[in-house]
């Protein structure tokens, strides 16, 4: 038996359809027990409103099963209600910038981080410029609130078929040295990687520092070792650049969420063995 080497969190919802890389579904402290029983550290919560949760619930649940909140899901801010932080209609992007602000005032309360990932939005390219500079607007705007509030933004780099812009790490990671905010970090996922990414391994090691959470999921958004994304030396990579942040399981629920998240896990502290194995063999060999 290993000690862990990464720390895992399992996505959680209310509702979402089952079309949505949520592992479970339903009641918020039912699943953390849950989570805690299956063996994951850490729970992130997806979430339409912040107002839907009862922080001090959940902290208390979560203080009773030993299990941390790792993260904030914005994504159903847009996908159900169309609010976007690149928005050329003023209306919108300011409501956009309002439920980033909320969601941050939770995240204080349950010491946890907030993802913006598909409340980016999408662009019109013929006004490509003109938003951008809302986007980077509405971003210096968060960024400062959250800072404020010791609160880390986790900004995802998304496929090219969901988001239009900032589709890569190098492109995220040249957005990001724009603020100089050392609670505004990016986040990675490896089912969006491995569209975008001509070496997952080496985009990890490149942009490392400004890496600050992450989601696995494999080729085929299904469980890690699934599809066909080498998550051995992911892992690697990861160590390499001294990652101490969560890895979230962010896919489908198939073939049934218990199923999911017992494969996923199991895959993931097997391929766990195998890293401290090679590292073994790294130190061993480099004393010869």
């Amino acid at each position: 038996m290993i000690n862990s080497i990464f720390k895992c969190s399992a996505t959680l919802a209310l509702e979402a359809p089952t079309s949505s890389p949520i592992l479970f579904r339903g009641n918020l402290c039912d699943n953390i027990i849950k989570s805690k029983q299956f063996g994951f550290d850490a729970v992130e919560i997806h979430i339409r409103k912040p107002d839907e949760v009862d922080a001090e619930e959940i902290k208390k649940s979560c203080s009773k099963n030993n299990i941390a909140v790792s993260t904030l899901g914005t994504g159903m801010s847009y996908t159900i209600d169309g609010l976007s932080l690149t928005s050329l209609d003023l209306t919108v992007k300011t409501a956009a910038i309002d439920r980033i602000k909320e969601y941050v005032d939770l995240a204080e309360k349950l010491d946890c981080g907030v993802i913006i990932g598909s409340m980016k939005g999408k662009i019109n390219p013929d006004f490509h410029d003109k938003h951008l500079l809302e986007y980077k607007d509405s971003i210096s705007k968060i960024a400062g609130y959250a800072f404020e509030k010791n609160v880390p933004i986790y900004i995802e780099a998304i496929n090219r078929y969901e988001i239009n812009f900032h589709n890569t790490l190098k492109e995220q990671a040249e957005f990001l040295l724009c603020y100089n905010n050392s609670t505004t970090k990016m986040m990675i996922d490896t089912f969006h990687m491995n569209i975008e990414e001509p070496d997952l391994e080496e985009s990890i090691k490149k942009y490392g520092k400004l890496i600050g959470h992450a989601h696995f999921a494999d080729s085929n958004r299904l469980y890690p070792g699934a599809g066909h994304i080498d998550f051995l030396n992911i892992m690697n990579s990861l160590l390499e650049i001294q990652y101490s942040g969560y890895v979230a399981f962010e896919y489908l629920p198939y073939p049934d969420p218990d199923t999911a998240a017992k494969y996923g896990l199991e895959y993931l502290r097997q391929k766990e063995i195998e890293v401290n194995e090679l590292c073994f063999k790294s130190e061993t060999g480099s004393k010869k």
